[in-house]
C-alpha cells in the first residue's frame, strides 16, 4: 500500500507524530512557532519529549533552525519565548526572533524538506492536553517546498 500523501490528526496526535519525525530527521529541521514553551524536569509523555527530542536531534548534527514569535520585553509571551531560545540554543539550536510588528501565527514544522507538518500546535502542555487542536502532515515535495519557502522568507528577513 502506498504512503499517504497527507494526513489530518488532532490535539494529543501531534506529540508522538512530531517527536518521531524529530528523531528521524537525518539532516534539517525547520520550524516556526507562536509559542514554544520549555518546561524542566517534566516526565515522559509530555511535551518535553518533543523538547529533548529536538534537543538530542541538534546533538547528533541535525541542523535546526526555529522561528518564534516576539513581543516588547515584559510581555508573558515574549518572555516564554527568549526563555525557550536559550535553552535550544544551548543544545545548538538556531533561533531567530521574529519583529514585534509581526504576529508568528502560524506553526509549521518542515523535516530534511520532505515533510511538513502544519497545524494550529504550539509547543506548549495546553496544546497537547487541553486544547482542541488540529494539525495535517503532507508528504508532497512540491507542497513541501512551499512551507520551506515561506520559513526562508521568515528567516531570510533577519526578523531577529
Amino acid at each position: 500500500m502506498a504512503e499517504k500523501v497527507a494526513e489530518v490528526f488532532f490535539d494529543e496526535g501531534f506529540l508522538a507524530r512530531v517527536a518521531g519525525l524529530v528523531r528521524d530527521t537525518q539532516g534539517e529541521i525547520l520550524v516556526a512557532c507562536y509559542e514554544w514553551k520549555w518546561y524542566e524536569g517534566q516526565r515522559a509523555g509530555t511535551i518535553q519529549d518533543l523538547n529533548r527530542e529536538v534537543a538530542k536531534a541538534a546533538r547528533r548534527g541535525v541542523v535546526v533552525k526555529v522561528v518564534l514569535h516576539n513581543e516588547s520585553k515584559g510581555r508573558t509571551l515574549g518572555s516564554i519565548n527568549r526563555r525557550t531560545a536559550g535553552k535550544l540554543e544551548r543544545h545548538g539550536v538556531k533561533v531567530r526572533m521574529g519583529s514585534t510588528a509581526r504576529v508568528i501565527h502560524g506553526k509549521v514544522w518542515v523535516f530534511d524538506r520532505k515533510v511538513v507538518v502544519i497545524g494550529s500546535h504550539n509547543v506548549s502542555g495546553h496544546s497537547v492536553n487541553r486544547n482542541a487542536e488540529a494539525g495535517v502532515m503532507v508528504r508532497d515535495l512540491e507542497e513541501v517546498a512551499k512551507a520551506v519557502r515561506w520559513f526562508d522568507g521568515l528567516w531570510d528577513r533577519g526578523i531577529g
